[in-house]
């Protein structure tokens, strides 16, 4: 579920960065790797249904082996915005949170990887905070991001960035003010599903902590909400047929693409993220927003 996404963030921080993505091809690799072994990690969540030692084992490993590709993706995107021209868009708030967000829910899956800690904390609320950083911090914030970016190229809108930048604000506090206190309840034995806990000062302030963050993040979420579909209705309208300066082929169309996005076949005579041919396309006047081969 978070391959798609992956592929998105790699778009949305090479353009804000205007670099090539560092490793273009070991991030291939590493997104094949993690589909591939992604297939075979399926019982880390059985750790506790009664299967075979060795077959603990096998899922054990296999799901730490799933991390080593994860983790070449995580660093190759930080060295693409290492000593980049970065460009603070929404859609690289939401690029950005990804990473971090994303860190901790892979970091955290390591915790339930190893057999023993996985079975102390199994069917805690440390269960579901790590759930929420791997599938809400990361593929739905990256989601979040892609629309931000793709936007102007679907509807040829601009939405407003105050506004966007506001929603990310509160979307990303809330989302930590709600998860991180299940991470610490959860080590200390709180139960998922359960609606009751022990009467002690302790869970009761991160139970509430993690209520009022609820509240915040769904504030972030209305205005993202808002914020997307004021900006298609009402958005001001795109005089640039690529705001982002992205050299992939999609942005060289016209805004918004027509019927069949070229009237003739491309000759493609660059990679899609050589931000110096991009840079002298531009500069003599091959790509300007019209079509055109590149």
């Amino acid at each position: 579920m978070i391959l798609p996404v992956m592929g998105i963030i790699s778009e949305i921080i090479a353009t804000n960065s205007q670099k090539p993505l560092y490793g273009y091809k070991s991030m291939a690799y590493a997104l094949m790797s993690i589909a591939g072994v992604g297939y075979l990690v399926w019982a880390h969540h059985m750790f506790t249904t009664g299967m075979s030692d060795f077959a603990n084992g096998v899922f054990s490993f296999l799901t730490f082996l799933v991390a080593i590709p994860t983790a070449i993706k995580v660093f190759n995107w930080t060295a693409t915005m290492y000593k980049g021209s970065i460009r603070i868009t929404p859609a690289m708030c939401f690029a950005m949170a990804f990473i971090f967000n994303f860190l901790i829910g892979g970091l955290t899956g390591m915790f339930l990887g190893s057999l023993s800690t996985s079975i102390f904390v199994h069917d805690t609320d440390f269960i579901v905070a790590h759930f929420h950083y791997t599938m809400f911090g990361g593929a739905a914030f990256g989601l979040i991001g892609g629309v931000y970016h793709y936007i102007p190229k679907f509807f040829a809108k601009m939405y407003s960035f105050k506004m966007a930048y506001t929603a990310f604000g509160f979307i990303f506090v809330g989302f930590n003010a709600t998860y991180i206190p299940m991470f610490i309840l959860g080590l200390h034995g709180m139960p998922r599903r359960y609606h009751t806990y022990p009467d002690e000062p302790l869970f009761t302030a991160l139970q509430q902590a993690s209520t009022y963050g609820s509240w915040i993040m769904a504030i972030g979420i209305f205005m993202t909400f808002g914020t997307i579909l004021y900006g298609i209705i009402k958005g001001k309208k795109m005089t640039q047929a690529n705001p982002w300066n992205s050299s992939t082929l999609e942005w060289q169309t016209a805004t918004p693409p027509s019927l069949f996005n070229w009237e003739h076949d491309v000759e493609v005579t660059r990679h899609p993220y050589d931000y110096d041919a991009f840079r002298q396309e531009v500069k003599d006047g091959v790509s300007k927003g019209e079509e055109a081969d590149v």
